[in-house]
């Protein structure tokens, strides 16, 4: 179709009779224009309206049908991609954004979008550039503030993630998320009272989202209630070392440890493990009663049970003792007769953890104020130091395999071998219908 100023040079080079046969198509096409626009925006907004209310299965038909008319709609390709991150849809949602970001480099929204597909995706650098780059462009937006603070949580950063979230729930005080993700940031920080206050902000919102999270907020700020009257997870004497014994078993760290002064009982030591957690034959015996119910899932699998949260009034391991510890329950049937419990290595990070498997023994060391110096060699053994993230209390380190970009892999002392995701093995050509695969 020739533009306004083309078709006004043609006519000239026309005889009149052709005037009107060329001209009407071109006003009709000035005079259609502007209506739909106006129309994609109406359905844009009746999408976001579906969107907010929880109704993503509407929302996503709105945007579809939307999309099926005008493919290059860029406000309409970033909410469908924020409605997939929703729906962890990842792949799906990069798709999008990236179609977005190639129709519109600059525009703040996408690269904020854009950033949160890169977090979820585990590409943290790349994701805090797109977050940085989208507030030049536009400082008053809280996704990108949002995507910050979770970038600072990983690396343990709660006051730096405090001031992101706080910059966020200003620009924008009716985001629920702001709330759930400030309150991991006072969990961080041990703030106890602020970490439950946040909670109480983000269940006000009655969030139509994430039905799992919001169950589990609601468990946790029942659970924070009771534990609110003393200090949680006390370390009798933080100021200094530890030397815990550890019994090997087939690559595995197992500890003995006391429970409310009966034992000893014997726990698997776990860097894979969000909390502490003791087997339900074991709340039984001790006759622990839970304080309210949450819902975990397994990492690199699909199902999820429920769970009793619980307190341990002291919990004691080698000379550590720990008072007022959150626990969990987990069902022991696999592992009956082996182990009563596992200790998550997060609740000793107070400390500066050393996993001696040649001796057979746990170093803890107070952490110093200042950054640590480079590991110390012992004897002959060699030594290595690698940066990693914390996410949920798991530990993420970067590993590249067959010479591949680095990707974060859990650091789990409760694995017997290392693993691969399927989605990773995918990415180097092996599949489940590979020969020998």
């Amino acid at each position: 179709m020739a533009t306004e100023r083309e078709g006004a040079s043609i006519l000239k080079n026309k005889r009149t009779r052709h005037f009107l046969t060329l001209s009407f198509p071109l006003l009709l096409l000035i005079t259609e224009f502007p209506a739909a626009q106006d129309k994609s925006k109406t359905e844009l907004a009746t999408a976001e309206t579906s969107f907010l209310q929880g109704d993503l299965s509407e929302a996503k038909k709105l945007l579809q049908d939307s999309l099926r008319k005008q493919p290059n709609f860029v406000d309409a390709l970033n909410l469908l991609a924020n409605l997939y991150l929703l729906e962890d849809n990842f792949d799906v949602a990069m798709q999008e954004i990236l179609h977005a970001l190639k129709l519109a480099p600059n525009n703040p929204k996408v690269l904020a979008t854009y950033g949160h597909c890169l977090f979820r995706e585990g590409d943290f650098k790349l994701a805090e550039i797109q977050f940085r780059k989208s507030l030049q462009l536009d400082p008053k937006q809280a996704a990108p503030y949002l995507g910050l603070g979770r970038l600072h949580l990983t690396k343990l950063k709660s006051a730096e993630g405090l001031e992101s979230f706080q910059q966020a729930i200003r620009l924008d005080p009716n985001q629920e998320d702001n709330y759930f993700f400030a309150s991991e940031a006072y969990g961080t920080a041990k703030n106890l009272p602020m970490q439950i206050q946040s909670l109480q902000k983000y269940l006000a919102f009655k969030p139509k989202f994430h039905a799992e999270r919001v169950q589990n907020a609601e468990a946790l700020l029942t659970f924070f209630r009771n534990l609110e009257k003393e200090p949680v997870a006390k370390i009798n004497r933080p100021s200094r070392g530890y030397e815990i014994p550890v019994q090997p078993f087939y690559g595995l760290m197992l500890v003995e440890a006391h429970v409310n002064g009966e034992g000893p009982y014997r726990f698997l030591v776990d860097s894979g493990a969000t909390s502490t957690v003791l087997s339900n034959a074991l709340l039984e015996r001790l006759k622990i009663a839970p304080i309210a119910t949450a819902v975990v899932k397994c990492v690199g699998g699909t199902g999820k049970t429920a769970t009793q949260l619980c307190k341990a009034t002291k919990f004691q391991t080698g000379a550590l003792e720990i008072e007022n510890l959150p626990v969990a329950s987990f069902d022991n049937e696999i592992f009956a007769g082996l182990i009563d419990g596992v200790l998550s290595t997060a609740d000793l990070g107070d400390f500066l953890v050393t996993l001696d498997y040649p001796d057979r023994k746990i170093l803890l060391t107070p952490r110093p104020s200042s950054e640590p110096p480079a590991p110390a060699r012992s004897g002959n053994r060699p030594s290595t130091r690698s940066e990693f993230r914390i996410l949920g209390n798991l530990m993420l380190v970067p590993v590249s395999i067959n010479h591949q970009a680095p990707k974060n892999f859990l650091f789990d002392t409760g694995a017997v071998t290392s693993t691969l995701s399927k989605r990773q093995a995918a990415l180097l050509g092996v599949h489940e219908n590979t020969p020998n695969s």
